[in-house]
């Protein structure tokens, strides 16, 4: 909680240092004349090498090409800006050679009101980035998206708010302004990357690492540009202005490639506002005032009016993010183009009429952009007017019927949002529009089709029939509303896709007395986009409640069935259990007591009844043979039906078992217990199933794996018996195990797994070639 009180705190805080930034260097300025003189050293003279036709120099009388040659009584070389930053702001006096004539130029200590009066827009956009990132940030406080766009707009909003400051190089202002447009790519980077969709991958992470570490580089040479360690600031201005370059076209190009997605989706759509938004606002810039300043040019005259045009690029991003339903954004680049065509023809008429007026003595760049930028204003402010006009007509009730429109479709988009049954969506059409019809039709090429029809529609197949016709003869790529023609029933047509489905929405019947306008289907269009969503979410969603059930039914037969089979195969191995007993009972009490008779007999006869040696070895040896039989017989009964394991318990039966076999085969077997005493006992069919699990497993493992040493592992938990079997041996193959059992081969590793999970418990097998193989059975003893 505390964490996110601080990360809360910390926009407020930063916010707060903006607007005290802000107000603390224009206050400042205030006293602080602005020169607006760049200079450059050529042969070791003092040259101006450019000046601000608005500075307070220009007006003094300095020109480009004047040679400096004392600033303030002093040698240029001891003026701490000129060093710094190849300027001569905070001088008053200047002396320079003006077509070998030397001059002394007083320069203002006074600023100049008119001045202050026209860098305060300038401010005004500073403080326009970071009131809408804010705004955005406080109405949206969880989405990355607005707390992206905060963080790119306070960075733009401070380095705009120090522009007046940095031009007259007050307190630091400089640096500071030249640090944040530095960083600039890094929070755009960042921005573009996460919205309109989130394609942070491993070529986002470079790219951003890249822009670090520049601006790093960055920070460090103004740092050291400022310490007077290095003194070169057309390179400093070339390095950072083409970082922000870059940054733009990257942005622009990751905007491009969502425009690329289909028309129906809305990252697309999103993508293009913004696209629209930061190439009406940077470009006028980068072309009017960067690229000017990167290539060295001296840019024309009045072009600080290009900054205004960035006030676009936050408006974009705040409005897209904010809200929830947009326009769309083709509609939006066609009403720029038509305006901008509209400003162009108005600013040659302009500037025709100036010239023939005899206002201005030619027509040139700087007089075409000038009037182009005044026509632009006013198409802004006319259509700007307009649209408030519009509201407050609306407000006041002179546009009744529109108002009325609106408020109804509102008021459909609203109540959708609680209705979740198909049938009651269609009845709210109707009811919010106060049409008498409506049809829809749902297209899919893997779902199949649907079609709902409600009001008059109903009862007259014949127009379902004509309007089914119509949706199938349109074309699917043209998503514009279209009023329809008088022969057909319906008013109008709203086509929708979606993904894979390609949906058409007539609403109205021709012979209604509620018509539609024209202007009203951007409206209706994105409404019955939102319904169509919602139809196709239901359409979809009852689909897979039949495939939910459907499954649902499956699952409890396959239940049912292994419930069965499970039930069957306890009694399968309970019976073969009872097998094995009664021939292990068949076994001791039939051959192997006739052995035992036999041995004792041919034990009598070599001792009572005198006999040759040929006759006594073979006495002996017959009673050898009668040995090994008793001992066989006696080791298939104990197989059969190991009596330590019903007498003694598992823990001494599986020791006696790996004797056993240590005894006959030259292996190793370590066992390892944890939480099993000798006086644990298990129900029969678990210490059963337990016993052959280590059984099978010990004896797969010495015939086929190759290993002498082998670990057996028995586990007791609260609720289960864990058992291991681990060797070092060949391995194989486990993708193999489900291929053994159909075939029947292997039935040993078969057998165990049915064993196993007949009592509810699981079999986990790892193998791999020549890295050995472990057998884990988990078996329920609750």
């Amino acid at each position: 909680m505390l964490k996110k009180v601080c990360k809360r705190q910390a926009y407020y805080f930063v916010s707060f240092v903006l607007i005290a930034a802000g107000v603390f260097y224009y206050l400042v300025t205030l006293n602080h004349p602005y020169i607006g003189v760049n200079m450059k050293s050529v042969n070791g003279h003092w040259i101006i090498s450019g000046i601000d036709p608005r500075g307070d120099g220009y007006e003094a009388g300095v020109r480009t090409g004047d040679i400096v040659l004392k600033i303030n009584e002093k040698e240029p070389e001891e003026f701490p800006n000129l060093l710094k930053w190849q300027q001569i702001e905070g001088a008053s006096l200047i002396e320079v050679t003006k077509q070998n004539r030397r001059v002394s130029i007083t320069l203002p200590i006074k600023t100049n009101i008119v001045r202050n009066l026209t860098e305060i827009p300038l401010q005004i956009l500073g403080f326009v980035f970071w009131l809408l990132g804010f705004m955005a940030w406080v109405k949206r406080p969880f989405l990355v998206q607005a707390r992206a766009l905060f963080w790119l707009n306070w960075i733009i909003g401070m380095a705009i708010v120090l522009v007046p400051a940095s031009a007259r190089c007050i307190f630091f202002a400089r640096e500071l302004e030249l640090i944040c447009l530095s960083i600039v790519p890094i929070f755009l980077i960042n921005l573009v990357w996460v919205y309109p969709k989130d394609s942070r991958t491993r070529t986002y992470n470079l790219i951003r690492n890249i822009f670090i570490i520049i601006s790093l580089i960055i920070i460090s040479y103004i740092i050291l540009q400022s310490c007077g360690i290095f003194n070169n600031v057309r390179l400093l201005r070339s390095i950072f202005t083409s970082n922000l370059i870059i940054a733009l076209i990257l942005a622009l190009g990751n905007l491009g490639l969502s425009l690329k997605l289909p028309i129906e989706n809305k990252v697309r759509n999103q993508a293009g506002i913004l696209f629209i938004g930061m190439v009406l606002g940077f470009f006028p810039f980068v072309f009017l005032t960067v690229l000017p300043q990167l290539f060295n040019v001296q840019p024309i005259k009045y072009s600080d009016f290009s900054s205004l045009f960035l006030a676009f690029v936050p408006t974009a991003w705040y409005y897209v993010i904010v809200n929830k339903y947009l326009p769309d954004s083709r509609r939006i680049f066609e009403a720029i183009v038509v305006s901008f065509i509209q400003s162009i023809i108005l600013s040659m008429v302009t500037s025709y009429l100036l010239y023939s007026q005899k206002i201005i003595k030619a027509i040139n760049i700087e007089v075409f952009l000038l009037t182009l930028s005044f026509s632009i204003l006013v198409i802004v402010i006319i259509n700007f007017t307009r649209m408030i006009t519009s509201k407050l007509l609306s407000r006041l009730a002179f546009s009744e019927g529109k108002q009325t429109f609106k408020q109804r479709m509102l008021k459909l988009n609203e109540n959708l949002v609680s209705i979740n049954e198909e049938k009651g969506i269609f009845e709210e059409i109707l009811k919010s529009l106060g049409i008498q019809g409506a049809y829809i039709i749902i297209e899919n090429p893997k779902r199949g089709y649907l079609t709902k029809a409600v009001g008059t529609f109903l009862e007259n197949p014949d127009q379902l029939a004509e309007l089914e016709m119509y949706f199938q003869s349109c074309n699917k790529t043209n998503l514009k509303a279209t009023i329809l023609s008088e022969n057909l029933p319906a008013e109008i047509f709203i086509p929708v896709n979606s993904g894979d489905f390609s949906c058409g929405i007539f609403l109205g019947h021709r012979h209604s007395h509620i018509k539609f306008k024209a202007d009203e289907l951007p409206l209706i269009t994105l409404i019955s986009s939102q319904l169509t969503q919602r139809l196709i979410t239901t359409f979809v969603i009852k689909e897979l409640s039949v495939e939910i059930k459907s499954l649902a039914q499956r699952s409890q037969d396959s239940l049912r069935r292994n419930q069965g089979l499970q039930g069957i195969t306890i009694a399968l191995f309970r019976n073969l259990e009872r097998e094995r007993a009664h021939v292990a009972s068949e076994i001791y009490d039939g051959p192997l007591q006739l052995g035992l008779d036999l041995n004792r007999w041919l034990k009598h006869l070599g001792e009572e009844c005198p006999m040759d040696d040929k006759t006594e070895n073979a006495v002996s040896h017959m009673r050898e043979l009668v040995e090994n039989l008793n001992f066989e017989l006696r080791q298939i009964s104990n197989d059969l039906r190991p009596t330590a394991l019903k007498d003694l318990g598992l823990l001494t039966a599986v020791e006696l078992l790996c004797k056993d076999i240590m005894l006959k085969e030259l292996s190793l077997i370590t066992l390892e217990t944890i939480g099993l005493n000798r006086e644990d006992r298990f129900p029969e069919e678990i210490e059963s199933a337990a016993y052959r699990f280590i059984q099978e497993g010990i004896t797969n493992a010495v015939k086929h794996s190759g290993a002498n040493k082998l670990t057996i592992g028995i586990e007791k938990t609260e609720a289960n018996l864990e058992l291991t079997v681990k060797d070092r041996g060949k391995g194989f193959e486990t993708n193999k195990i489900e291929e053994w059992a159909l075939i029947g081969s292997h039935f040993g590793i078969v057998s165990m797994k049915e064993r196993v999970e007949s009592l509810g418990g699981s079999l986990q097998i790892t193998s791999q070639i020549h890295r050995g193989t472990i057998l884990k059975a988990t078996v329920p003893i609750i």
